[in-house]
């Protein structure tokens, strides 16, 4: 059915990631697809704004980061009821929103599956990322919550 599905995990976000990769074990059933788990962090800039000036050059290093980012996202999905050979997983920098949007693009997904926490009443039913997720991405979109 689906041939490329994206999911991108908040490494933050301890209760919905666990309901995000049940929904993936069982969409990755149906048929062979090649699930591409993606993190996103923010720039040193996005994150610290003006102050990253400031910083020690060790917090400013974004391949640092994105390693412990990496061994983060590995932790969460280390259970996942997946083929090894069908994961791939990559930490994106920057706005998670225009991450997202890229690499789903990039990957030619077929499917993305994003959670959605915390909405307010500025995004109605759905967070802001997943908000624009929905509104923007040019395949489908399952919303976990």
């Amino acid at each position: 059915m689906y041939k490329t599905i994206l999911v991108p995990i908040d490494l933050l976000e301890d209760d919905l990631n666990p309901e995000i990769i049940k929904h993936v074990e069982q969409l990755a059933k149906l048929g062979s697809p090649k699930i591409h788990f993606l993190s996103v962090i923010p720039s040193v800039e996005l994150f610290f704004g003006i102050e990253v000036a400031i910083l020690p050059e060790s917090q400013k290093d974004s391949a640092e980061r994105s390693k412990l980012a990496f061994r983060a996202l590995e932790d969460i999905i280390k259970n996942v009821n997946i083929p090894d050979e069908r994961i791939v997983c990559n930490i994106g920098i920057g706005s998670a929103k225009d991450e997202i949007l890229s690499y789903a693009t990039d990957i030619n997904a077929d499917l993305i599956v994003i959670g959605s926490h915390h909405p307010s009443t500025t995004t109605y039913l759905l967070g802001s990322t997943a908000s624009t997720i929905v509104r923007h991405a040019n395949t489908s979109v399952l919303v976990i919550r």
